[in-house]
């Protein structure tokens, strides 16, 4: 049997994470890391930064397939030049031409060289799919990171 019948039980969930809210009154710097289009909430929280006029140290890291795949292009470019927030993009599949960085995964050397060191005490918000999330969060915890600083969400199957 193939497919959906009419009466049969299905089980809805919503996203999978902990506490994944800044407010503008938070005072510790803020590393946003976003696979694919798990950086769509973590757009919401740069807007409400924008929007308070927030002071607090705020970056983006963000791993997607190839140039035309990233989200948010021109509104984080715009962002990016007025200096109110450092985007740093990782691609996976293909990379824009001149690129330092070969395409791939996110990498212990990556995070080192694009993330706030664990003394900094930044607030790590990560969102993607559930395999992009547990790889991130290890990574972080790896290089000395507090897992308490490390907020996730994330979506996708088991």
């Amino acid at each position: 049997m193939q497919g959906l019948e009419p009466g049969d039980p299905l089980e809805i969930r919503g996203p999978i994470g902990g506490w994944f809210v800044w407010r503008p009154t938070d005072a510790a710097p803020v590393q946003l890391i976003g696979g694919g289009s798990g950086v769509a909430p973590l757009m919401a929280m740069v807007r409400a930064r924008v929007a308070a006029s927030g002071a607090v140290p705020f970056r983006l890291l963000s791993s997607v397939r190839s140039p035309g795949a990233a989200y948010y292009g021109s509104e984080l470019e715009e962002l990016k030049a007025a200096g109110s927030l450092r985007v740093d993009t990782v691609y996976t599949r293909r990379c824009p031409e001149g690129s330092p960085r070969a395409p791939g995964r996110l990498t212990a050397a990556d995070l080192e060289s694009l993330v706030p060191e664990p003394r900094a005490g930044a607030v790590f918000y990560v969102c993607g799919p559930n395999g992009f999330v547990a790889h991130v969060t290890d990574l972080l915890a790896a290089l000395g990171h507090d897992p308490a600083s490390i907020r996730t969400e994330r979506f996708g199957g088991p």
